[in-house]
């Protein structure tokens, strides 16, 4: 039997379309793929990128002891050890003085340092005598920003008065300062003010 001619030619045009079709995707598909039909291009890849924390590390000496605001795991340590009123027996008339030396072992300079005094209490007595109640108002402490007794003391008052937080300079990464404390008592006291004990706890702080 032979083949029609007529029904032939449409068959042949769908089969060379289809080809062309498929070229044309393939070529397409290539290009894409190639990146030939991609734009100029330039980049920078910045490969360190980071952010750090400063540290506020506080570190108090008297020579002898040496606390250190990280013996905590909140950075806020309780010493014990260092005693500013100088734990001295005094008598009416007498004085005591302590020297401390304070350091910032970390990165950063605190936006402020204080001194925090906390409320001064009374304690002990001798057997046959009625103690006074006010041996904190009659201790005279000054302050000094140095390592002696000597300039314009930051703080001059009783203990009773020491209620509110000095502002002190804030000191820089791996720099000190030194304070000095002088506690005394008034020549006048009497009989009363025997055996006892002012007790008073202060708190250095650095804020970020």
């Amino acid at each position: 039997m032979s083949s029609d001619p007529g029904r032939q030619q449409p068959r042949r045009k769908f089969a060379v379309l289809a080809v062309m079709g498929g070229l044309v995707g393939s070529a397409l598909l290539a290009l894409s793929l190639t990146g030939t039909l991609s734009a100029f291009t330039a980049a920078i890849t910045n490969s360190t990128d980071t952010v750090t924390t400063g540290s506020l590390i506080l570190r108090e000496t008297d020579g002898t002891n040496t606390c250190i605001s990280t013996s905590s795991a909140t950075n806020s340590a309780t010493c014990a050890t260092i005693n500013k009123y100088t734990g001295t027996t005094l008598v009416p008339g007498g004085s005591a003085t302590k020297t401390v030396t304070l350091a910032n072992d970390g990165t950063a300079t605190p936006a402020t340092f204080t001194l925090t005094p906390g409320t001064c209490s009374q304690s002990g007595s001798v057997s046959g005598i009625t103690p006074a109640t006010d041996f904190c108002a009659q201790v005279t402490l000054k302050l000094y920003a140095a390592a002696t007794a000597t300039g314009t003391p930051i703080y001059n008052g009783t203990l009773a008065a020491f209620t509110s937080a000095q502002t002190l300079t804030p000191l820089a990464p791996s720099t000190t300062q030194a304070y000095t404390f002088v506690v005394s008592l008034p020549a006048s006291l009497g009989n009363t003010y025997q055996g006892l004990t002012a007790s008073q706890p202060l708190t250095w702080t650095f804020s970020s």
